[in-house]
């Protein structure tokens, strides 16, 4: 313990004298309050992006479940597009398939890989407010020879945070926050 105590008081000793140095100590006390002041400028704009990506999450949550309680008249233009911002995590090519919406029928045409013609279907199936699907879509085994899904076509990444490579501000917070709780947790439990 008095080791422990000794480093510390050398440590916090060494610290002060290299602050308060006369001849380069103001350009030390200079660059700690340049990185206080960005620390700060980042926390709180970490913050606020936090802030705002939990109030639209909410937002979302919220018009979800007053969606599933009542039933919408959807207007064809914005299922059109609910039905477009589906179709990047069902196939490969979205930008081939060309939706055409008409009193809540969907119709989808054009040229499409096989094995995706049902993800794609039943997707938009499930889209809130389509009452029925009509399939013209032109299905194909490989993309050779057809302009509109040549180039590597890939689907949208998983729409679940945690397993994306960029996380949202939210979900940060969210998990940092587990962790200190965890951390705390194991620091509690090891000193029983």
């Amino acid at each position: 313990m008095e080791n422990r105590m000794f480093l510390g008081g050398m440590a916090v000793g060494a610290a002060l004298a290299m602050v308060f140095d006369p001849n380069s100590g103001g350009r030390r006390r200079a660059l700690i309050r340049d990185k206080m002041s960005r620390g700060a400028h980042l926390t709180a704009r970490g913050a606020d992006a936090t802030v705002r990506d939990v109030r639209n999450r909410a937002r979302g949550i919220a018009a979800a479940t007053r969606a599933r309680m009542w039933s919408e008249d959807v207007d064809d233009p914005r299922l059109l597009e609910r039905v477009r911002s589906k179709l990047g995590r069902a196939c490969s090519h979205p930008h081939a398939v060309d939706v055409e919406v008409r009193d809540g029928e969907v119709t989808l045409r054009g040229p499409i890989l096989a094995e995706e013609v049902r993800d794609v279907l039943d997707t938009a199936a499930s889209v809130r407010g389509v009452h029925s699907i009509v399939n013209e879509l032109e299905p194909h085994d490989t993309p050779d020879g057809i302009p509109s899904l040549q180039g590597e076509g890939r689907r949208a990444g998983p729409s679940l945070d945690l397993l994306q490579s960029n996380w949202a501000p939210a979900t940060r917070a969210l998990v940092a926050a587990s962790a200190l709780a965890a951390g705390g947790f194991a620091i509690a439990y090891a000193r029983r």
